[in-house]
């Protein structure tokens, strides 16, 4: 149309400029030549009407490449932007922007709904923008976009343009969607804060949640309690019924301990069978006392996984700031001394944090790392008990007990390393080694001329399922040389708490191998007599605990006895342990017990003492003055 519209001018302007050199030039008379110079005049006029117009179809081409070129730079620009009158309309927006179709598909609705923005965000970040917007300040920061069926998050700039008297006019809204990075966030967060079995917070997140609250009561006079929860004997259900089940009883733990847990108090797995609750501040020790009781009453309750009864219970310590500490680790390692006070008098109790029970722990930990170089060290010795025939008083055998001898940490006793040694699983590496030192001493006795012996050896349950211990045993009877049958591998009863299929496997290859198998410390632990005929135990040892106060008690005489009768019933030779005189022995005999050790023949001897022992018995037993 402009170039039509010049190309017409330019004709005109021609056909004018040729009509007034004419008439200028061949008429005489004044109007004539008066009209030949207007004529030539108009022509200049379009002329110049014709450059004009010529410059301003350049300047509209300019203008619109210009307008092509800023539409196509804002819409391929880092960030959506929008630009809001003081109506809250809409004037421009590069409504193709990725982060833009992100949040609403239909850019539309973005116009339609530009005065329901402040509906999504928070009415805190809302306030915030509109008090910077006024006072001329821009607001630069994260907002969350609460829609109906989701959230968005966006990092946004937004700016105001003032007019001249200092009135908010237009607002340039500059954002980011940061959706997918928060999520991403989100998620890392969770995997590092959160433990993925039960979904409570992990060790990390209450060091830090402990940590702010500390520095919150620092200056005031708060004070609060910290509980450290760990269950009992939850080795059993890992040895007996697997990783799976046990899984399944820490998420069952976490569902109980939370509806023993306010809400407003900080609930935490820290790991394995650990849990910790963090209470608010200004409860009182009754407070804390009620819930360390309610959760020592849910534990107990069975749990019901897979068709299996499972009965745990639990331990727990309670540590308090700022009294007992005025840190997280401190907190945190005086809640778990208490606790280990707890378990060590039996369990399924809780005990508070007083003076001196952190140094049980920091003990604990110094015996593990002694324990890891004692065998290389050679700090280990094998005592030697004898087992005693109640009807002939013959030598029968022997029990292997373990001691320790190290300075450092004043040789402590077996109930104690031992223990430790299970729970850190060091117990699979020295179990094996006294095995195999025990089947050796055997045929060193026999090939300097002691009579044979059979020996028994304890078998942990850690032992049992995790050391290959029917390969070990194997190989402790071919590199010694001793024949199997008189190899006894003694088991508690803790072994059995869940019966499975792969402790029976296990006792059938024993069974296999030749040797025999004891059920240890009868009636002190969670056997059901069921037991008794799904296992093919050769002998049952009656604990000392029964046997103590025998020539006292007529309920422990009749206790005794129906467990020799038991025992008898499904072919079993009873073995009594911790004999210490002649009336004990009396009663056993009488009550058909089969064998007999303790004080009253021997205390444990090493090896040396023990060979000697052997000579001297022998003598006495041929000269019949036992």
């Amino acid at each position: 149309m402009a170039m039509l519209l010049l190309c017409t001018a330019f004709s005109i302007s021609a056909g004018l400029a040729a009509l007034g050199f004419v008439l200028a030039g061949s008429g005489q008379h004044p109007a004539v030549l008066a009209l030949g110079c207007f004529t030539f005049s108009i022509s200049g006029f379009f002329l110049f009407a014709c450059y004009k117009i010529n410059l301003l179809r350049d300047q509209l081409q300019q203008s619109e490449t210009r307008k092509r070129y800023l539409d196509q730079l804002l819409q391929h620009s880092g960030s959506a932007l929008i630009l809001v009158n003081r109506d809250m309309k809409i004037e421009y927006l590069n409504r193709l922007h990725e982060s833009l179709l992100r949040l609403d598909p239909d850019p539309n609705e973005w116009i339609n709904n530009a005065k329901r923005w402040p509906e999504v965000i928070s009415e805190e970040a809302h306030a915030s923008i509109n008090q910077n917007l006024l006072q001329g300040r821009p607001w630069k920061g994260e907002l969350q976009l609460s829609f109906r069926d989701r959230h968005e998050f966006v990092k946004a700039s937004i700016t105001p343009i003032m007019d001249d008297a200092g009135q908010l006019d237009k607002v340039i809204v500059c954002y980011d969607d940061i959706s997918e990075q928060k999520a991403m966030t989100n998620r890392l967060f969770i995997r590092e804060h959160y433990n993925v079995l039960t979904g409570l917070p992990n060790r990390q997140y209450i060091i830090r949640d402990l940590e702010k609250q500390i520095e919150t009561l620092k200056d005031a006079e708060g004070r609060f309690f910290l509980l450290h929860v760990d269950l009992d004997r939850v080795r059993y259900i890992n040895e007996t019924l697997g990783h799976s089940v046990l899984d399944r009883v820490f998420r069952e733990t976490a569902d109980r301990l939370r509806a023993c847990v306010r809400e407003e108090y900080l609930l935490a797995h820290l790991g394995s069978d650990e849990f910790m609750v963090m209470l608010s501040n200004d409860v009182c020790a009754d407070e804390a006392t009620i819930l360390a009781e309610g959760i020592l009453e849910r534990i107990r309750q069975p749990f019901y996984i897979d068709n299996h009864e499972i009965n745990i219970t639990t331990s727990i310590g309670v540590s308090q700031y700022p009294d007992n500490g005025d840190d997280a680790a401190t907190l945190m390692r005086r809640a778990e001394a208490a606790m280990f006070e707890a378990k060590n008098g039996g369990g399924n109790r809780f005990c508070f944090y007083q003076t001196g029970m952190s140094g049980f722990v920091e003990r604990r930990l110094e015996i593990e790392n002694q324990l890891r170089h004692a065998i290389e060290r050679d700090e280990f010795k094998l005592h030697y008990q004898p087992v005693v025939d109640l009807q002939n008083n013959q030598l029968r055998g022997v029990e292997v007990l373990l001691r320790w001898h190290n300075n450092e940490l004043r040789n402590p006793r077996p109930d104690t390393f031992i223990k430790i040694a299970e729970e850190s699983g060091l117990i699979v590496d020295i179990g094996s080694w006294v095995l195999e030192r025990a089947c050796q001493q055997i045929m060193e006795w026999r090939n300097s001329g002691l009579p044979e012996l059979s020996v028994a050896v304890n078998i942990s349950a850690r032992q049992f399922i995790e050391g290959d211990i029917v390969e070990r045993v194997a190989s402790a009877l071919k590199r010694s040389g001793l024949p199997a049958h008189q190899l006894e591998l003694e088991i508690t009863e803790g072994l059995l708490i869940n019966d499975a299929p792969t402790i029976r496997e296990i006792f059938s290859a024993l069974k296999n191998l030749g040797v025999r198998v004891s059920l240890d410390d009868f009636g002190t632990g969670y056997a059901s007599l069921s037991y008794l005929k799904r296992y093919p135990f050769d002998v049952l040892k009656i604990d000392r605990s029964f046997v103590h106060d025998i020539n006292e008690s007529e309920d422990s005489v009749t206790l005794v006895n129906a467990i020799i009768a038991m025992a008898h019933s499904f072919n079993m030779k009873v073995i009594a342990e911790g004999v210490e005189n002649l009336q004990q022995r009396r009663i056993l005999r009488e009550r058909q017990c089969d064998m007999v050790q303790g004080y009253l023949y021997s205390p444990p001897l090493n090896a040396d003492n023990f060979a000697d022992w052997v000579k001297r018995y022998s003598d006495i037993h041929q000269a019949q003055h036992v």
